[in-house]
This record gives C-alpha cells, sequence and structure tokens, in this order.
C-alpha cells in the first residue's frame, strides 16, 4: 500500500515553530510531511481529505472543526485529525482516533513534545482492549464495523470475549479477552474474534452470523498476499481482475488481502498487470530468470514455458518470491492465456506493545 502522508497546518508565528519542530520529529519517525503555513479558504482541505493519512492542526480546535465537517465521510476512510495548540501543551484527537490513527499520533507527540494527550475514546479512557486499535496495530482488516462496535460495546460493560488465532500469537492476551485453543469454542462466547487467514472459509460465514441477534464472531485477517502471476500480451486488466477474483473467493480469501503481483522480468511491462496494480493500490513487482529459478518447490513444470521464458513455472515461483518463501495456498491454475498462483507470507500477531498510558496500560 502506498504510505498516507501527514499534513500540518498552521496559523500563527509561534505555531510555525512548533510545525517545523514536529516536521522534524515525523520525519524521523519515517513519515512523509507537508507543511501548510496560514492557508486560505477551504478548498485545500478538501484536496488533501483523500491524500493524507494525518492531519494535525496547530491551532484553535474550532478552525479544524468547521474546516473538516464538509469533508467528513467515513470512519474507515477519513484520515486522522489531531488539534494541538500553539504552545504544544495538549494533543487533541478529534477524529479517527482508533481506526485512523489520531490517538497514536497524540500519543507520539506525547512522548516527543511533552504534551498531555487528551483521548476520549472509552476504551482508551478506561484502559481496555479495543479490537479496532489491535487491528490496526497489527496491519489486520475487518469488514464487519457494526460487529466491532459491539465487541467494543461488551468490553466496556466488563463481558468476556472469545479469542481464537491460528497464526502464533505473542504475549500475554489482554484479561478482556479469554483464549480458545479451537475456533468452534467461540460459540460458547456471546461474543467473538478470530484472526485467521481466509475470513471467508467453509463455515465461517454460519460462525459470524449463528448469534441470537445477528453477527457474532468478528474476523480479522492480513493482508499477506502475493499473487503470482503470468499471460498472453495484452490481456486486459478487466479480464485479469474477475480471473484473479474468482481463484481468491474459492479460497475463502479477499482482494484486500493482496499486497503484491508478481511475474517475471519480461513481464514488466504488461500493461493489464500494471493498470490492475494500479486501481487495487499495490505494487506490480518482476524478477529475473535467475532469482526466480533459485525456487525449486513448485507443483509441476511446462516444457513450452520454459522454453518460452527460461523457467517451467512462473507464476507459483513468482508468488513464493513475492511472499519471502510465503506458504503456496493455490498452485499454478491457468485460464484463457492467463496463470496464478497464490502464495502468504508468513505472519503473526502480538500483545506485547503499550496504546494507552494510563493505569492499565491497555495492553495490546
Amino acid at each position: 500500500m502506498k504510505k498516507p502522508l501527514t499534513l500540518i497546518v498552521c496559523y500563527t508565528d509561534k505555531g510555525k515553530e512548533k510545525m517545523q519542530a514536529i516536521e522534524e520529529i515525523l520525519t524521523r519517525r519515517g513519515r512523509d510531511t507537508v507543511c501548510l503555513e496560514r492557508p486560505s479558504g477551504k478548498d485545500w482541505v478538501s484536496y488533501y481529505w483523500d491524500k493524507a493519512g494525518e492531519i494535525l492542526f496547530i491551532g484553535a480546535a474550532g478552525i479544524a472543526v468547521r474546516l473538516i465537517a464538509p469533508c467528513l465521510q467515513d470512519k474507515m476512510k477519513d484520515p486522522a485529525v489531531v488539534v494541538m495548540d500553539e504552545k504544544g501543551t495538549f494533543a487533541i484527537p478529534i477524529l479517527s482516533g482508533h481506526v485512523g490513527g489520531a490517538n497514536e499520533l497524540a500519543l507520539l507527540l506525547a512522548e516527543e513534545m511533552g504534551s498531555l494527550p487528551v483521548l476520549t475514546t472509552a476504551t482508551d479512557v478506561q484502559g481496555k482492549f479495543a479490537v479496532d486499535v489491535f487491528a490496526k496495530r497489527q496491519s489486520l482488516l475487518f469488514s464487519n464495523r457494526m460487529l466491532a462496535k459491539k465487541i467494543s460495546a461488551a468490553i466496556l460493560r466488563g463481558e468476556k470475549i472469545g479469542f481464537y488465532a491460528e497464526c502464533p500469537v505473542e504475549g500475554e492476551l489482554p484479561e478482556e479477552l479469554e483464549s480458545c485453543p479451537r475456533e468452534e469454542m467461540l460459540k460458547d462466547f456471546p461474543l467473538g474474534i478470530a484472526v485467521v487467514q481466509s475470513p471467508d472459509g467453509e463455515g465461517r460465514k454460519d460462525l459470524e452470523t449463528s448469534g441470537s441477534s445477528g453477527a457474532k464472531i468478528l474476523y480479522l485477517y492480513p493482508a499477506n498476499l502475493t499473487l503470482g502471476a503470468g499471460c498472453k500480451k495484452g490481456k486486459p486488466a478487466k479480464e485479469l481482475e474477475d480471473f484473479f477474483c474468482r481463484s481468491l473467493k474459492s479460497l475463502g480469501l479477499r482482494k484486500e488481502q493482496v499486497e503484491k503481483i508478481g511475474s517475471i522480468d519480461r513481464k514488466e511491462e504488461e500493461e493489464g498487470f500494471i493498470e490492475l496494480a494500479d486501481q487495487w493500490n499495490i505494487p506490480f513487482e518482476t524478477w529475473p530468470e535467475e532469482v526466480l529459478k533459485q525456487i525449486e518447490n513448485v507443483s509441476r513444470e511446462s516444457g513450452f514455458v520454459r522454453q518460452v521464458t527460461g523457467i517451467g513455472n512462473v507464476c507459483e515461483r513468482a508468488a513464493i518470491q513475492g511472499s519471502k518463501n510465503g506458504r503456496l495456498l493455490l498452485e499454478k491454475t491457468a485460464e484463457n492465456g492467463m496463470t496464478l498462483a497464490v502464495a502468504a507470507k508468513d505472519w503473526s500477531v502480538a500483545f506485547d506493545e503499550i496504546i494507552c498510558s494510563r493505569h492499565r496500560a491497555g495492553k495490546l
């Protein structure tokens, strides 16, 4: 995914000094920054709204609220918005505290600038586990927003949430969660969280909706897939996309889990791959024959493909290479001049990151 930038806005000379200091800190932390001094009008807000992952206003909160109000869309899409006074005394998240990362930015500013983070989200105030923060920190995706809200509400009421993960888990589970060694044990809880590779795997839709009042199990899943691909010259992006999506669906996977498309370097100018990668906002990577040849564990070789490319199975090798020697989930499959293999990069989750400096430290 493309790294979103951090937009910093100020309105006074004192604010400019603070903006310059923060820009240096965030750049050191690996963030791309853009600074605006005393911007006029409102058009600049809408221009940056979809480009910025974070917006930091140095000035009055009222100004920030009035400027961003017309741009508000969805908590899953809106950027994080934090307001800081020109002295740097307070850092106040006012939008997208969890999913967008406004709380995290406020805590970073507190650590670096000595500011007081003013967190108002309920789970942070009470030092409780927040599933949306956990998902963001662990680079996990989820689509059932209402269920995530139900889980947070249940945690605030003091209810235990079942937790299952099919990947390695590091650290100690928060006290709000109850470990379930088997996925079916989640049915013993009013609500549960399952960390899985295939969110649409067999039987999981039934589990997700088996609760008496709607969805019951919130599935969290990684974006760790490489699509190793090949095709005849000139295949349109739409045809490639249809093939890829049907193949992913057959595995219980979703296209948002794909982190890259890969192939051999002689395909680096293939317009269908380039266009599709751009539409999905992911990289298209290629490797030379010499690199792909080093991968030996493939299902089968094609004499014709070897004659053309120098290796007998491009797609599986590209999938494995792109996933850093990951697990092959789909062996080479072919359709109408297109080939595809899917590999998953190794992954795990951890509960040892501190997200809140309050009385319980809000361990994840």
